[in-house]
């Protein structure tokens, strides 16, 4: 007789509310991969499911939803190309990260190193890095360039890692949290500016000696009003780069500003699996790219609540969470 193994799973069961339950081993289709993963992490873009007051029928959403940033190992496999034990990076179609065991597709998977000094905490952050990645990819030449980018969470901070990189001129990071302006400083930001307490357009233009921005980077979103001063403080002919999602399905852009300002947009939403994440991982792995500073909090995957909560109310100095199970 078969055993059953119980896995742990997570769901927002009302707003604000998350459940952990147990779940029981899927069945494992040939061609598939089992994998139990040993770690997740929390991204912003997970945070308006958990805040937001959806229609009431709509609850519980789905099991694991909306995670998607993962680790584990392969826990059973009926693929040839994967093997029991394997570390390997998850990227979830469904979006159902926060759970331990799921039955993946082999390429959504990507292998790690069976052995690294690198911290697998650290390593998670793949997934992250390669979706900045992909939007670096598509900035045209920062080199030389006033580069400022909006917003100094994960995403923000590793754009400004990456801005550094590529050879900006001068990295400008932008945000009302006077201690992720301070990790933006060691992620290589040239110089910092808190919006809240100084006047955004003229310290951009004091910084750019009175350019303004080449390039302006929203790594924010959520809302028009961002997205609009994105549109400010960028030179005439500038680049706006967006990555941020906005909440607002039908956003009122500044257009007069964007059309007389004949500045030039990109949008960058998903990476390519076989191409970013490669390319990120080899990041980590080689120390191009120093993650660390990313990750402020681990905790057991059953303090999934508290995690969110600190999270969205920005506490203890959070920047990312990792959820152990």
């Amino acid at each position: 007789m078969r055993l059953e193994t119980i896995m742990k799973a997570a769901r927002i069961t009302a707003p604000r509310t998350f459940e952990v339950f147990d779940e029981k081993e899927p069945n494992l289709p040939d061609g598939k991969v089992m994998v139990r993963l040993s770690r997740t992490a929390l991204c912003g873009s997970d945070f308006p499911y958990f805040y937001n007051d959806f229609n009431p029928a709509s609850y519980p959403l789905p099991p694991g939803y909306p995670g998607h940033e993962c680790c584990g190992t392969v826990y059973k496999s009926r693929n040839p190309i994967f093997h029991e034990g394997e570390r390997v990076m998850y990227y979830p179609p469904g979006l159902d990260g926060y759970k331990e065991c799921h039955v993946a597709d082999p390429e959504r998977l990507q292998k790690l190193p069976d052995t690294s000094p690198i911290d697998i905490n650290h390593l998670l952050m793949t997934q992250v890095l390669g979706c900045v990645s992909h939007a670096v990819f598509r900035i045209d030449r920062p080199y030389a360039k006033n580069v400022v980018v909006m917003g100094q969470g994960p995403i923000g901070l590793l754009f400004t890692s990456q801005m550094k990189r590529q050879g900006a001129r001068r990295v400008i990071a932008v945000d009302p949290l006077g201690y992720r302006l301070d990790t933006a400083r060691k992620m290589g930001a040239h110089a910092t500016i808190n919006p809240d307490k100084e006047n955004l357009d003229e310290k951009v233009k004091e910084l750019t000696d009175g350019n303004m921005a080449d390039i302006v980077i929203d790594a924010f979103g959520q809302k028009s009003e961002v997205i609009n001063r994105c549109f400010d403080i960028a030179r005439h002919g500038g680049l706006v780069a967006f990555f941020g999602i906005c909440l607002e399905e039908s956003p009122k852009l500044a257009f007069n500003t964007f059309f007389r300002k004949e500045l030039r947009m990109v949008a960058s939403v998903g990476p390519d699996l076989g191409i970013d994440y490669p390319y990120a991982l080899d990041m980590i792995m080689t120390g191009a790219v120093d993650v660390s500073p990313l990750v402020t909090h681990s905790m057991p995957f059953e303090k999934i609540q508290q995690a969110f909560e600190i999270s969205v109310r920005r506490e203890e100095n959070v920047i990312k969470v990792v959820l152990e199970f």
